[in-house]
């Protein structure tokens, strides 16, 4: 076709004759393009452009016709060419700049020749002609419009007949244009009906309205059943129509599918009804209160004013301040707004104190409540009284901590006897078993002095057992204050036989001027056990060492005991350590209570205990206790 075209004198002679403008343009791709070049323009287009034989050869379609290219015409020309349709337009001379048409309109045309070349004509019109062709064009533009529209559009005739249907209209009422097309709106194929499901009037609808009073009508919703039985709810709006003379000749309707958000609004309503229903339970049955960002009560129900204490002009317009018991730190305040001005809820008990002075409990839940900018402005407050509950667990607390203590007493009453007296036993067989192997003057000297004290160890010891005894008769005895060196000292006197038999190294980091509240038999008991144990499992003949390191840490006394002797596999037995008669070697003097006997005692008073340990390479027992304790401990 291109050689045809090319060397036919034919074509160009006929284009020659044609009493309006022709261009010959060559499609370089599959779609129009700017740069697409102009090949031939007959003898009306270069009279009418006064084209030149240099200004064909470098002229494209872009240069002549720059507007086609612009987004309101060029998707609707590629789509035609695609479908080998003619695009026409009406055009004035304002589209060719400074090209010598005169000031009218003329058609435009570009129409597909063959698979390389299209053409463009224009065209002189008429006025019968001009007026067709605008009118078409409108209406092409109008079909455009309303195909991209998503509201179903319908227009029917005076009669109620539906003459058009857009194709949101068929996706809507999931019908085909046919099936739509033709139709009367009221007839009862349609089955129209009220929320409550009864059948809508047909003289009700939009339509009949807009047809028979001539009136528009607005956000009329009504549902509509499908051939499958399903309903879809329709928001509909309709106006008349009316020809040149104002007579009508008939009406449209838009409508919208408004199917999922009725479902959306139904969810919400029955939220809605719940959530009141919750509401007013909380209100009758909790305490509540509403504040500003500032945290001023702006809202307070009737329970609060009660347990307040405080008239409800006195609670409106204050803070919660008016309430502080004065019992929780400034920094449980502080993490409480840190908390609720992020956004989150805070939970928790809030000790209170009203107008009389009485103090009580609330259990209590902050909610910020935010705006529709997602910004908080205000903060509920929803809060149960647990007084009775507090007062009662305190009761129950106080009388099972009364009782463990007594119970602990007196069980490490047994245990001391049973076990610590044994370390003196045990230290006075060592000392003996020295003094029968010593061969000189000097050293039985020394075994007798260590003798004498380890007597005076003992009886100390029995002495604190009396001390126990009386503890348990009177529970509110006075602790005591004691020097944490000397009671190191006064355990490694006790255990020094064992010590140099086995040849350890102690070494002992301790304040001179550290000192402990405590019942001083359980400290001695704790101390000896711990060390007691270091020297029972020593691991070497040679370089065996113990470090007692006691240092103070937030009025917390921190006792540390290390060795480097057999250890513990606590991946084994690490879930059993304090248990009662557990032991980890085979041990003959070994008899499982030592460290059940150091942690309840430890517990006792107020403090922790744990462990570090490695099998053969050793152990790092752990002791925190209070400096100061508090006396509810004993009391």
């Amino acid at each position: 076709m291109n050689e045809m075209i090319h060397e036919s004198e034919f074509f160009f002679k006929f284009a020659n004759k044609l009493p309006y403008s022709l261009f010959l343009f060559e499609l370089q791709t599959q779609t129009i393009a700017k740069t697409d070049p102009l090949v031939f323009a007959n003898s009306k287009a270069q009279e009418i452009h006064n084209f030149t034989t240099d200004t064909l050869s470098i002229l494209t379609i872009g240069s002549l016709f720059s507007f086609l290219f612009t987004a309101e015409f060029l998707d609707q020309i590629q789509t035609d060419l695609q479908s080998r349709k003619p695009f026409d337009l009406v055009v004035s001379k304002d589209k060719f700049n400074t090209f010598g048409i005169l000031n009218q309109p003329y058609l435009l045309k570009l129409d597909h020749l063959d698979p390389n070349f299209y053409t463009v004509t224009i065209e002189e019109l008429t006025d019968s002609v001009l007026a067709n062709k605008i009118l078409k064009q409108k209406e092409t533009k109008l079909d455009r419009l309303l195909k991209t529209l998503i509201s179903g559009v319908v227009v029917v005739n005076k009669d109620g007949q539906i003459i058009y249907a857009n194709d949101s209209a068929t996706q809507i009422l999931e019908l085909t244009l046919e099936q739509i097309e033709h139709r009367y709106f009221s007839s009862k194929e349609w089955k129209q009906i009220y929320e409550d499901g009864s059948p809508f009037p047909a003289d009700k609808l939009p339509l009949a309205l807009a047809l028979g009073k001539q009136m528009t009508i607005y956000n009329c919703e009504h549902g509509i059943i499908s051939l499958d039985g399903n309903v879809k709810w329709l928001n509909v709006n309709a106006t008349p129509l009316f020809d040149e003379d104002g007579n009508l000749e008939g009406a449209t309707a838009s409508f919208l599918d408004i199917t999922e958000l009725k479902k959306t609004q139904n969810t919400i309503e029955q939220q809605n009804k719940k959530l009141t229903s919750v509401l007013d339970a909380i209100e009758k049955s909790a305490i509540v209160s509403v504040t500003n960002p500032d945290g001023i009560i702006i809202r307070a129900n009737s329970k609060f004013i009660k347990i307040s204490g405080y008239e409800e002009n006195e609670i409106i317009g204050s803070d919660h301040k008016i309430l502080n018991s004065k019992f929780h730190k400034k920094e449980f305040w502080k993490t409480l707004w840190n908390q609720i001005k992020q956004g989150k809820t805070w939970e928790g008990i809030i000790k209170n104190k009203s107008k009389d002075g009485n103090f009580f409990w609330l259990q209590t839940f902050i909610h910020p409540l935010f705006s529709p900018s997602d910004e908080i402005e205000a903060y509920l407050s929803i809060r149960f009284d647990i007084t009775e509950e507090i007062q009662a667990l305190e009761n129950t607390k106080r009388v099972l901590h009364f009782t463990g203590i007594q119970n602990n007493r007196l069980q490490n009453f047994a245990y001391i006897i049973s076990h610590n007296i044994r370390q003196h036993s045990s230290n006075f067989t060592s000392l003996i078993h020295l003094l029968e192997e010593s061969k000189s003057e000097e050293d039985k000297k020394n075994l007798i002095e260590m003798l004498h004290a380890s007597s005076i160890q003992l009886e100390e010891t029995i002495s604190h057992l009396n001390d126990i005894i009386s503890i348990n008769q009177t529970l509110n005895k006075p602790m005591e204050d004691c020097s944490l060196r000397k009671e190191v000292s006064k355990t490694l006197s006790i255990l020094g036989g064992s010590i140099k038999l086995r040849n350890i190294i102690v070494e002992t980091i301790i304040p001179d001027d550290l000192n402990i509240k405590t019942i001083p038999s359980y400290l001695e008991s704790i101390l000896l056990n711990l060390v007691s144990n270091a020297v029972k499992y020593v691991r070497l003949k040679v370089g065996a060492w113990i470090k007692i390191v006691v240092s103070e840490k937030k009025e917390q006394i921190q006792i540390i005991v290390e060795d480097n002797g057999l250890g513990i596999n606590l991946q084994k037995h690490g879930n059993k350590i304090f248990g009662m008669f557990k032991t980890f070697h085979r041990n003959e003097d070994a008899r499982g209570i030592g460290l059940f006997i150091t942690k309840s005692q430890v517990e006792v008073l107020g403090g922790e205990i744990s462990l570090e340990s490695e099998e053969g390479v050793g152990s790092r027992f752990c002791v925190s206790l209070p400096k100061n304790p508090d006396e509810t401990l004993r009391a």
